[in-house]
């Protein structure tokens, strides 16, 4: 089937009154601000002749602060809650089993990660072939697929949907608080020294953001006159504000007062993080997030009425979770073809001429990225699958899809320590899992872009639907 590019006006045309427009805003400002956080971070020197990657926020202290704007995680899995609430709706309605929950939420959010796969892992190959060094190649490798951990644990949370919108339909609010609680008493064991325990708050600091989610939809439907439910989240500017600020506050306490790192994501060589794995800080961040993008929703909501300004949200929002994956890989390919070659001035040190440059480079891994965008775009609509996995099978899939992703993450695309330099544990474990998910399988129908609006969530682009119609 051809598309046909619809104009702004004709999406504007097609958006139900009752779609909330800011929660797609929110979900594609928050992957642009992780993205050029990422290149901001990343810091390229020459030193002997040789490239050297290092940390910015290692290099310069003070620059953690700049995390507290540039870790905007907690607002993606908010607005992911919100999605994920309006989508589930619609398909317990429908009586989608939980297998066929898993597994369209697994193809939405895993196809756009196969072609990452299977272009590095030759890529590096082919490099250790010319004489890269293998050290290297671990490096850049790893640091193209880093940003497949959101997906890990993402997966993780969406599997669980049926069960945490149940736990939210009984108890509300008690939910999140039940989801807080547990993390912050895994915090302490962690802190104590209990050794694995910590790990287990990727569920529930994440999840604990992702009820949140769920209570932003309930208060949207209050809003709209739904007598079942209350409204729990501030609904004025001024409310959601002082919302913001407590969790600002709470996060300062945190920092200044009890110990916690100042910065949200990991520091090389620091003896804590909040970010692997996560801490309590990261719910505080998420309070003042989400205060702060509720209490400017009215005004983000007049501009979003805007045809042009909404049709562009639409369009860009369709491809957001292939920039996600790929702007790193872009960054490599930009340091890897201006620098060695002397069209990028190659520094040592952090000097005020490097802070100016920061512009040229944002410039340059954006036209990079532009380059890959219709290229690997496609993946990103992944279609209807052949066939319906039972649930051992599709339990099995996020099991192993999870842990072989986690470890890919930690280790790379490419092993030093192999002769054929491929991960093959890891790597194995994804592929079994991806297959069980039905991630590999060709779609029924052929793949196009869908009519565009996005359910403000990764990987998904449903139809122009009303709030509780979201595809499934």
């Amino acid at each position: 089937m051809s598309r046909i590019p619809l104009t702004a006006e004709e999406i504007a045309a097609r958006t139900p009154a009752g779609r909330n427009r800011y929660a797609d805003a929110l979900r594609l400002l928050s992957i642009v601000v992780v993205v050029y956080g990422h290149w901001l971070l990343a810091v390229i020197t020459v030193r002997d002749g040789q490239l050297d990657a290092v940390n910015l926020l290692t290099l310069e202290p003070w620059t953690h602060w700049l995390t507290w704007i540039f870790q905007v995680m907690p607002l993606f899995f908010f607005v992911g809650g919100y999605a994920n609430a309006a989508a589930y709706r619609s398909a317990r309605r429908k009586g989608v089993t939980w297998a066929d929950w898993v597994r369209g939420r697994a193809r939405r959010l895993l196809r756009p990660v196969v072609p990452v796969v299977v272009l590095w892992i030759p890529v590096a190959g082919a490099l250790a072939y010319l004489g890269i060094p293998r050290s290297l190649l671990q490096f850049a490798t790893q640091v193209a697929i880093v940003p497949v951990w959101f997906l890990a644990a993402y997966l993780v949370i969406c599997a669980l949907v049926p069960l945490t919108y149940e736990l939210h339909e009984r108890l509300g609010p008690s939910a999140l608080l039940l989801f807080v609680g547990v993390a912050v008493a895994v915090d302490a064991l962690h802190l104590a020294g209990v050794p694995a325990v910590g790990w287990s708050n990727f569920l529930w600091i994440w999840g604990a953001v992702h009820q949140g989610g769920y209570l932003w939809h309930d208060s949207d439907r209050a809003a709209d006159g739904d007598a079942d439910v209350r409204g729990w989240l501030p609904r004025s500017a001024g409310g959601a504000l002082a919302m913001g600020l407590v969790g600002y506050g709470l996060l300062l306490v945190l920092t200044q007062r009890l110990g916690y790192p100042v910065s949200m994501v990991g520091v090389d060589g620091a003896t804590r993080s909040n970010n692997s794995p996560p801490s309590i800080a990261l719910l505080a961040l998420a309070v003042g997030q989400v205060g702060l993008a509720l209490g400017l929703r009215g005004p983000a909501e007049r501009l979003l009425d805007r045809p042009r300004v909404w049709g562009t949200v639409v369009v860009t929002g369709s491809f957001t979770m292939t920039l996600y994956l790929w702007h790193m890989t872009a960054m490599v390919a930009v340091a890897a073809a201006l620098i060695p070659t002397g069209v990028w001035p190659g520094r040592e040190t952090i000097d005020a001429t490097w802070w100016w440059q920061r512009p040229l480079w944002w410039l340059a891994c954006t036209a990079a990225v532009a380059l890959l965008l219709p290229l690997f775009g496609r993946f990103e609509h992944a279609g209807a699958p052949r066939s319906r996995p039972s649930r051992i099978r599709a339990g099995l899939g996020v099991t192993l899809a999870t842990a072989g992703l986690g470890l890919l993450v930690f280790g790379g695309l490419h092993d030093p320590e192999t002769a054929t330099g491929v991960p093959w544990v890891p790597l194995g474990m994804a592929v079994v899992g991806f297959g069980a998910l039905g991630v590999l399988r060709r779609p029924q129908r052929p793949t196009e872009l869908p009519p565009p609006g996005g359910a403000a969530e990764p990987a998904e682009v449903a139809p122009l639907e009303s709030r509780d119609a979201a595809a499934p």
